[in-house]
């Protein structure tokens, strides 16, 4: 069974890759950018109750650091039990 946490940060991962390959292809105003991953962020970490990340990462950057964090937690994270 997966906890709703997970969920959320699956879905937070998704989102994050599909936003980053999008302002990627279509070359996103960098205020745009950074917009969209302040707003990422205080939304995924309001959901989860968790600390605010590291400072200085602005823009993309800011969105490879919160898609690294995803993937770290969901690295660390003990594996999902399907049974019920």
């Amino acid at each position: 069974m997966t906890t709703a946490n997970a969920c959320i940060r699956s879905a937070f991962h998704e989102l994050t890759m599909t936003l980053l390959g999008l302002f990627e292809v279509y070359g996103a105003d960098p205020a745009l950018v950074e917009h969209a991953a302040d707003e990422i962020e205080s939304i995924l970490r309001r959901h989860l109750g968790a600390p605010a990340g590291p400072a200085g990462a602005k823009g993309k950057l800011a969105l490879e650091r919160l898609l690294d964090e995803l993937e770290a937690a969901q690295t660390a994270a003990p594996p999902a039990s399907d049974t019920h």
